[in-house]
């Protein structure tokens, strides 16, 4: 499967530069990266700690995919950061509020996005006008709106979208934990987990010989400050202003591409659920293997390589995803008693 020549100097290789890894996997290819064994997977996390992330002009999204974010920030200097958003031509469509459950908080909301290069290029403007202005905290949060028509109107991509998460709500958790090694320290408060109350419905769910859309939808609800906010939902039959999965779960942050990153793993959740190629049968093994461990938020600060590796191979169709995903939710393999540690940096500026 792997036909290059396996790696055998650490040191010839360490400063070598960071696309050696698709010297090994080829980014448009989509190998199965949960079948590696021995040296085959520690050559590939070789490589990947030499990786480090850069924004891309685009995730390859359809064109149907829109998506919103909300940047929060602190010991924000509100009013140079409006100037220069004025200056840039961005003040009115990047609304700048105050945030006051934040210390001298504030937040940046996005317009409606596109997977495009412009949409990608603000992100970056709107992040380098904040960075110098303001500190991610150790509560900002960085929540995600897509527009609820990417899941779509079949009750059963519904239904799968809650088995999926609850298999792996661990992994997604580090994942979006961004720059940081644990969560932020409100998460309990703002974003819940909701693991076993998704499994919960899911088999319920399952079990009924017909239900719609409206029932799943309420079900799979459990209010505003869990992982998963399901009270923007309208219409997921299309395109609605406002009409949006949303998100919470991710840390704040100023760095476009994990604000990227974070957008493609979401979508691509979702979009692996409307597949007619959905493996049921992996996400029920996956939950019976972890469904007793994680009663606390701090395990979800662990790493679980195996079922790592098992979800980007579900849901990625290409290398360079599942690349991108396993860089950020890695970390180089650290993690942290304390909370908010921050992790090293794995991501380049353009």
């Amino acid at each position: 499967m792997f036909k290059l020549e396996r790696i055998t100097d650490f040191v010839k290789f360490k400063n070598s530069g960071s696309n050696e890894i698709f010297k090994f996997i080829k980014p448009d290819d989509n190998d199965k990266l949960s079948e590696m064994k021995g040296f085959d997977l520690q050559d590939l996390l070789f490589y990947l700690d030499d990786y480090y992330l850069s924004l891309r002009d685009e995730l390859g999204l359809s064109e149907d995919v829109t998506f919103g974010l909300e940047l929060e920030f602190e010991y924000a200097m509100r009013k140079r950061i409006e100037d220069k958003l004025c200056d840039t031509g961005l003040f009115s469509e990047w609304i700048t509020k105050i945030d006051t459950t934040l210390t001298d908080g504030a937040e940046i909301n996005s317009p409606i996005l596109k997977d495009e290069k412009k949409s990608w290029e603000q992100l970056q403007t709107v992040c380098d006008i904040v960075s110098p202005n303001a500190k991610i905290g150790s509560h900002s949060g960085g929540h995600i709106h897509i527009g609820a028509q990417t899941l779509g109107a079949n009750p059963e991509s519904w239904i799968n979208f809650a088995g999926l998460w609850a298999a792996y709500e661990n992994i997604i958790f580090r994942f979006g934990y961004g720059n940081f090694l644990t969560s932020r320290e409100t998460m309990d408060d703002y974003s819940k987990t909701i693991s076993p109350s998704m499994r919960s419905d899911y088999e319920y769910l399952k079990r009924l010989s017909e239900v719609s859309l409206k029932d799943v939808i309420r079900s799979l609800h459990y209010g505003k400050y869990c992982a998963v906010n399901l009270n923007h939902v309208v219409n997921p039959d299309r395109f609605i202003t406002s009409n949006t999965i949303e998100f919470r779960c991710p840390n704040g942050t100023l760095d476009a591409t994990i604000w990227q990153n974070n957008v493609n793993l979401f979508t691509k959740l979702l979009r692996y659920a409307t597949s007619k190629d959905f493996d049921e049968d992996t996400i029920n093994r996956r939950w019976e293997q972890i469904k007793d461990k994680f009663t606390d938020l701090r395990w979800y600060d662990e790493i679980y390589l195996s079922q790592a590796l098992e979800l980007c191979d579900l849901i990625f169709d290409n290398n360079l995803d599942k690349v991108y995903f396993l860089k950020q939710y890695l970390k180089s393999f650290a993690t942290a008693d304390k909370r908010i540690g921050k992790a090293k940096p794995f991501t380049l500026r353009k």
